[in-house]
């Protein structure tokens, strides 16, 4: 199995204070880094939050994003276009990006791993 990240995973996952650390740590422990990947929107979304919650500079967001990538966690260059593959659950604005991650999970064969009991789709991994 493996997984495309959601932000607060991301987040999580480099990050000592998020309050899921632990969570991530005993879930991800069953997997390699090989088995996770990260895509544009997740990266971005790390860098602000990052930023804005953590108190980040971008220099040291961008070098957390790095060292994940040397540490083998792989990259989705080649995503697909939203209004191609937004799935039909989509209710309100609140739910296209979690709906987006979805779709880019699926089409590459993968799973999105969050913490987010909210997401009602068949390629979501809920963190426990």
């Amino acid at each position: 199995m493996k997984f495309l990240l959601d932000v607060n995973v991301i987040v999580a996952a480099l990050l000592p204070a998020h309050a899921e650390r632990a969570r991530f740590v005993g879930w991800a422990g069953r997997f390699r880094p090989a088995d996770f990947a990260n895509c544009a929107l997740t990266e971005l979304g790390f860098i602000r939050v990052a930023m804005v919650a953590y108190g980040y500079s971008i220099t040291d967001a961008r070098a957390m994003l790095r060292q994940l990538r040397r540490d083998g966690v792989g990259y989705l260059g080649n995503l697909p276009r939203p209004a191609e593959v937004m799935p039909s659950w989509v209710a309100g604005h609140r739910q296209t990006t979690d709906a987006y991650l979805c779709a880019v999970a699926a089409a590459h064969g993968l799973r999105l791993a969050t913490f987010d009991t909210s997401i009602k789709d068949r390629a979501v991994e809920l963190i426990a």
